[in-house]
């Protein structure tokens, strides 16, 4: 049976910062293949900034979850059903669910549209899978998270190219204007930036501040590029940790930013180390060199993303010889966080060693 591609595509991925990123080569992917159709994008207010301006969105659905989850009895009426009805009267033909969880399906219902894609077996959480008409399992080789979040464009009618897209950010001119400014604020002076960003949502992705500063003095050494401390809200003492090991370094203390002002920032580097978190996955949709350490996350699902099987702009490092490796828990079910084998005793040398092959072609001694 031929299946006629749609008109009109309500892309569902609500957040996180890194996985909005990951939905983004799909977005690409879906425009370059349907250049006449219109396209909307359904997302919480944190990740919404990454797809300001964004040149294949003709939509943009932003979510007000932190007032809506605060009060979502009081809501409910006046406020969270007549913006579903919204949504449900600009008539999308289809919609993708990259989500995969019961928030998700239950907007992709809720917005209306004709044909609901989502995903099959694990991907498909909770009682997702009950709103969604077509549910899609990955083939053997898509092993990330973005091959798979592409493979939902099959369910479409739509062919699926051999090199997928890296994704897309737009920043304007006068932001990275803005940021260079803002930046020099902080004594910067043109030098070539080497980001450090030591947090992440959870413990069990959260290697040791003192190990960034170790593995940042050697890439230092190799490259001569001057460091800066990127840091969210919480994470001053994680800033400060690392800031401690580097102090003949010359550091830069990253100023406060929006997560968009972020983007800008990232974009500004030359070099990124990191742990599985949306930063990280900023750097690697700019094509900045970033190294990843992971922990209890599957590096192979979710590392930052390169523009084709070949051109790697990043490395991942991760202990896969642990029979616990990818748990993908936020708390360690068998240590009580007091020692986690998968991120805790990670050593600097074997991170080094590991990438040194990759090294020697971004950082050449």
């Amino acid at each position: 049976m031929t299946i006629v591609p749609p008109e009109s595509v309500l892309i569902i991925r609500m957040s996180a910062i890194g996985d909005v990123i990951h939905a983004l080569p799909a977005l690409d992917l879906l425009r370059q293949l349907l250049p006449k159709a219109r396209i909307g994008w359904l997302v919480e207010e944190l990740g919404a900034p990454l797809l300001m301006h964004h040149p294949h969105i003709d939509k943009l659905y932003v979510i007000p979850r932190k007032r809506w989850r605060k009060n979502f009895r009081k809501m409910l009426f006046p406020e969270i059903m007549p913006f579903y009805r919204k949504i449900r009267a600009d008539h999308w033909d289809a919609s993708l669910d990259f989500q995969g969880i019961s928030k998700s399906g239950i907007s992709a219902w809720a917005c209306g549209a004709k044909r609901r894609v989502g995903f099959a077996g694990e991907n498909s959480r909770e009682v997702n899978a009950i709103f969604n008409h077509v549910r899609v399992a990955p083939k053997p080789g898509d092993r990330h998270v973005v091959q798979q979040n592409i493979r939902q464009l099959e369910a479409l009618g739509l062919r699926i190219p051999e090199q997928l897209p890296r994704g897309t950010i737009r920043l304007l001119p006068e932001e990275v204007d803005a940021m260079r400014a803002k930046l020099q604020e902080v004594n910067w002076r043109g030098e070539k930036l080497l980001a450090i960003n030591p947090g992440a949502g959870f413990i069990t992705k959260r290697w040791q501040p003192e190990n960034f500063a170790k593995l940042a003095k050697a890439l230092i050494a190799r490259s001569g590029h001057r460091p800066i401390v990127l840091w969210g809200p919480g994470e001053e003492h994680l800033r400060d940790a690392v800031a401690a090991g580097l102090a003949e370094h010359d550091v830069i203390l990253a100023p406060r930013t929006s997560v968009r002002e972020l983007a800008v920032l990232v974009s500004l580097c030359s070099f990124f180390i990191g742990g599985d978190t949306g930063p990280t996955h900023m750097a690697g949709i700019f094509g900045v060199p970033v190294l990843s350490i992971f922990g209890a996350t599957d590096a192979q699902r979710n590392c930052p993303w390169p523009s084709s099987g070949t051109d790697r702009a990043g490395q991942w490092v991760q202990r896969l010889e642990l029979p616990c490796i990818a748990c993908r828990k936020r708390t360690c079910p068998l240590s009580g966080d007091t020692h986690l084998a998968c991120i805790l005793d990670f050593p600097v040398e074997r991170v080094l060693a590991e990438a040194e092959p990759w090294l020697c072609t971004v950082l050449p001694r």
